[in-house]
């Protein structure tokens, strides 16, 4: 099922589907997180090494939502000048149909409520939109302010699935299992 491009708004975020014009941005982005985020999104990591890495992250990610196969979007501030968060929709399985999603914000804007604000418009957004029955956030233990924000959003832990996810490093890690369903 193919997905069409996404352009939400609250009163202190746009989120949109990437351009490519977001490479530089995007690229920025993630060097200067690239510590906090290595564990968490290797793949993010490892194909925004350089701008041009991040326009392919983005044509990749692209033609992904073109076949339905995932939905990755940029979070910006309201005025959707600034780039300060990635939020997705990924392994999406149609046939349920139901996604794990993934989000991650600039170091510099957590704490603010940003992030339950990103995902519980984008969320719903992949609810009432796309018909999802079933949203999973898998979410490395450790990781205590993405629990708090999960379970603020409306998510329940399920337990926890061993060697789950491969850090950049190549270390298999833990992760709880959240979900929430429609």
């Amino acid at each position: 099922m193919k997905i069409e491009k996404v352009a939400l708004s609250s009163p202190r975020l746009f989120i949109r589907t990437y351009k490519l014009s977001d490479a530089k941005a995007l690229f920025n982005l993630v060097d200067s997180n690239k510590e906090t985020l290595s564990d968490y999104f290797p793949i993010s990591v490892e194909n925004n090494t350089s701008v041009m890495g991040a326009r392919n992250y983005i044509l990749q990610r692209n033609s992904d939502l073109k076949k339905g196969k995932s939905l990755f979007a940029g979070i910006f501030t309201a005025d959707g000048t600034k780039l300060i968060g990635q939020i997705c929709a990924k392994d999406i399985n149609w046939r349920v149909p139901k996604c794990d999603m993934g989000y991650f914000l600039d170091k510099n804007y957590f704490q603010k409520g940003l992030g339950s604000e990103a995902l519980l418009l984008f969320s719903d957004y992949c609810f009432q939109k796309l018909q999802f029955a079933k949203i999973t956030l898998r979410i490395e233990p450790k990781n205590i302010a993405s629990k708090k924000l999960a379970r603020k959003c409306g998510f329940e832990l399920l337990g926890i699935s061993r060697n789950d996810f491969r850090s950049t490093e190549g270390r298999l890690m833990e992760c709880e299992l959240w979900e929430k369903v429609a």
